[in-house]
């Protein structure tokens, strides 16, 4: 089973619970978002699996996960980096770009965003992604207005706070 703190505003823990009852119950969690950014600036998109439970087949970050109960921003991660993508990194190869409030109609969560210079190799677990591609930000921002391509609300927020800080 896995298990979420639940925090306050100031990212204060005030207990813990499963994943579901934290979604269910609308309670703020932990989360983090990673850009793999490769040598020619490029950002890396992953296609969200159809076996995923929310969001299948949405166009989202690099790397997107919860914060387990008791693990750090940069622990998580990590651990999703080589969860999702087989990247084996350290925590200094993680650049912090900012932390937010994403809160949207499915959860609310505090976030930091990361950004990781990589070019590859990917070993991608397919039960969480369909494929992965690397894109320039123009391209990224015409994918944001074809009406055929959806991103998850958690990139386009990511995004446009990685805009803001370039």
């Amino acid at each position: 089973m896995e298990y979420l703190d639940i925090i306050s505003e100031k990212d204060i823990v005030l207990g813990r619970a499963t994943r579901n009852y934290i979604h269910k119950n609308y309670l703020i969690h932990r989360g983090v978002h990673v850009f793999v950014i490769n040598n020619k600036g490029e950002i890396l998109i992953q296609k969200r699996s159809k076996f995923k439970k929310d969001r299948s087949g949405y166009f989202d970050s690099s790397i997107g996960a919860q914060v387990n109960s008791k693990e750090s921003y940069i622990e998580a991660a990590v651990r999703e980096a080589y969860e999702e993508l087989g990247i084996k990194l350290k925590k200094e190869d993680l650049i912090r770009i900012c932390k937010y409030r994403a809160f949207t109609k499915r959860q609310r969560e505090l976030r930091i965003l990361y950004i990781l210079i990589y070019n590859g190799p990917f070993k991608i677990d397919k039960e969480e992604i369909e494929w992965i591609k690397f894109y320039n930000v123009k391209e990224i921002k015409k994918l944001l207005k074809d009406k055929e391509v959806i991103f998850t609300n958690g990139f386009k927020l990511s995004f446009k706070l990685y805009l803001k800080d370039k």
